[in-house]
């Protein structure tokens, strides 16, 4: 259905317009679960043409004014405005609208999405390329047939919207058993290294996908194109079972007493009795378990790629430091500040994750980690 959506209520329809150094902007508001707006993105290059599927949500009472620039990359002088496009309304519900964005193939590597509301301005940069890598020609659909933006579902069955429906899809199935970040203090080991294909198989209709796996997903196994997506349990991005539940403590326990948890006869009894030894109640060790388990939460939100967000970099640095700041990026870093401490991570790209977030690690940081742990266990 094409319509005209309601928040754009100002176009500035120029040629090109002053550059945005998006490097210079904070952008914590990204990370933020209470910011005034939160935007998830999926790109399909078909044709000649980008696809730009939106989920945007907001207060419906809020005026929002919005443009849409092009720029070559983070650091550009100039920008252009996109002027040609189609948008049609998918679908939403009440603080939640579904775009799709439709426009000529552009030179430009990024989309930046301008929102103006309350006299602030938000930005929201979309890659329309990705390196070496492509955006695939096909994208995910929930049952209801509404296209699926997040990086990982949680039904089994899946479909797809393809150039042709007949066209096959390629499914290389790997178990998600990876192990959570390395401290900030050490090394991070090689992901390569315990990466194991479970199967491979190939679809032109419905697919059944099972759970705590990842797949990823080609129309043509040549390219340098495809599509991963993380198949977690009905619940995700929440952690319910206690095999869930444990893992997460290895961020602010040590190894002995995380194993004494785990190889404990009844683990149930022994998850509680942790939390109750390190508060001075059941009422705050309760309290305790729901903040560090809603950020854990919110990590898989923000975080999940091939593997659960909670055992990514910045998952681990967001659910013990909380939200940064202020965040800066540029096309090869990204930069959380916490008042004076600095985490930096590098932007790398594999087949899996064109965008990947990798930790720089020093000892440097060890007295900052070990003061963070220790007020973590003491005030949660």
């Amino acid at each position: 259905m094409k319509s005209t959506f309601i928040l754009l209520c100002l176009l500035l329809f120029l040629s090109s317009v002053s550059g945005i150094d998006l490097s210079k902007f904070n952008t914590a508001y990204w990370y933020d679960p209470a910011a005034p707006l939160t935007i998830k993105s999926r790109v399909v290059q078909r044709s000649d043409n980008h696809h730009v599927f939106l989920s945007l949500r907001y207060n419906p009472s809020d005026t929002i004014n919005m443009r849409l620039l092009l720029q070559t990359n983070y650091f550009d002088n100039t920008d252009r405005l996109l002027q040609a496009y189609e948008m049609d309304t998918l679908g939403g519900m009440a603080d939640q609208v579904l775009l799709k964005l439709t426009f000529r193939e552009v030179s430009e590597q990024l989309l930046v999405l301008e929102f103006e509301l309350a006299g602030a301005y938000y930005y929201y940069p979309i890659n329309l390329k990705r390196g070496r890598l492509n955006h695939p020609q096909f994208y995910p659909l929930q049952m209801n047939g509404i296209p699926l933006i997040s990086s990982f579902l949680t039904s089994s069955s899946l479909k797809f919207n393809r150039d042709y429906t007949q066209d096959t899809l390629y499914f290389f199935q790997y178990k998600a058993d990876f192990q959570p970040a390395d401290p900030p203090t050490g090394i991070a080991h090689s992901v390569a290294s315990r990466l194991l294909m479970d199967s491979v198989f190939i679809s032109t209709q419905e697919v059944s996908l099972l759970q705590n796996h990842f797949y990823f997903i080609q129309s043509d196994t040549l390219s340098l194109e495809g599509l991963t997506l993380f198949m977690g349990p009905k619940h995700y991005p929440d952690m319910k079972l206690m095999a869930e539940l444990i893992p997460p403590l290895t961020y602010f326990t040590s190894r002995s007493e995380l194993d004494e948890i785990r190889n404990a006869k009844d683990p149930k009894i022994a998850f509680e009795n942790f939390w109750l030894n390190i508060h001075i109640s059941p009422e705050a060790a309760g309290a305790a378990i729901r903040s560090y388990y809603r950020a854990i939460k919110k990590a898989n939100e923000l975080f999940t790629s091939y593997k659960e967000g909670w055992k990514t970099d910045r998952g681990m640095v967001y659910i013990i430091f909380g939200n940064p700041d202020r965040v800066f990026r540029d096309n090869k870093k990204e930069i959380w500040l916490y008042g004076d401490i600095r985490f930096e991570f590098k932007i790398i790209s594999n087949l899996f994750a064109p965008k990947m977030y990798v930790l720089l690690r020093d000892k440097g940081y060890e007295k900052i980690w070990i003061k963070k742990i220790t007020d973590l266990r003491s005030a949660l």
